[in-house]
């Protein structure tokens, strides 16, 4: 049985309440806590040494210069990986973070498995950050049209490298939500009553398109996108 594999994590910010929030959710996911401090200063050298380490910012007020924050971080650990927590999607803050070295930008909207899922797509070394940036980051004539209002947490955040998310078929769409499942080839076959060498095909598609690597990256990344598995209702039969 493998052993299950763990990312280092360490909480910057000035709330030691939402800290504490934060390190419960990742607690209970594939990351541990290995300090939480008020700001990058109060690091000790001999707490930041991992092969996969990643700092979260926990940002809720004016009195924290997270560029700085960031800049600092990231000149003491070129290879870590940096998030960002936040009450209220900022875009002068966001650009800011991002350039300073920031890989994931959060505003608090969203499900603890969305947040989650989506830290672990940072650590497979994607770009995270919310949908609200879209017209911002594209510009209006090619961001989509408005469909998020305050309630709709699982559409909070887009996962991009480059470019806006390119448009899947309705097939592909169906197989990557049985990606998300968790199906097999064989399986997802089966499902959609079409051959399993042209299931393979059409995964090959979708990991081109979405330019991830494998099936989990490509799952990972259909969960922050909104197309969470259908378990209620209508679930499939084995």
């Amino acid at each position: 049985m493998s052993r299950r594999h763990f990312f280092g994590t360490i909480l910057l910010g000035n709330s030691s309440l939402l800290k504490e929030g934060v390190a419960r959710i990742l607690r209970s996911a594939n990351f541990r806590i290995v300090a939480s401090v008020a700001s990058a200063d109060d690091l000790q050298s001999g707490k930041v040494k991992s092969r996969q380490l990643l700092f979260i910012a926990i940002h809720t007020g004016d009195n924290f210069d997270l560029p700085k924050q960031i800049e600092h971080l990231r000149a003491r650990n070129p290879d870590a990986r940096i998030a960002v927590v936040t009450d209220r999607c900022r875009l002068e803050e966001l650009v800011s973070a991002f350039r300073a070295g920031a890989s994931g930008y959060f505003v608090d909207i969203m499900t603890s498995e969305v947040f989650t899922k989506a830290l672990e797509l940072v650590m497979m070394g994607e770009t995270v950050l919310p949908s609200a940036s879209l017209p911002f980051v594209l510009g209006p004539e090619i961001a989509p049209a408005e469909h998020a209002g305050p309630n709709s947490a699982d559409d909070a955040l887009l996962a991009a490298t480059e470019d806006i998310a390119p448009q899947l078929s309705p097939r592909e769409k169906s197989i990557l939500r049985c990606l998300i499942d968790g199906d097999s080839n064989k399986c997802i076959a089966r499902k959609i009553n079409i051959a399993e060498a042209t299931v393979k095909v059409h995964v090959k598609a979708i990991l081109r398109k979405i330019r991830v690597h494998n099936r989990t990256q490509a799952a990972i990344w259909g969960m922050n996108c909104g197309w969470l598995p259908r378990t209620s209702g209508n679930g499939h039969g084995k």
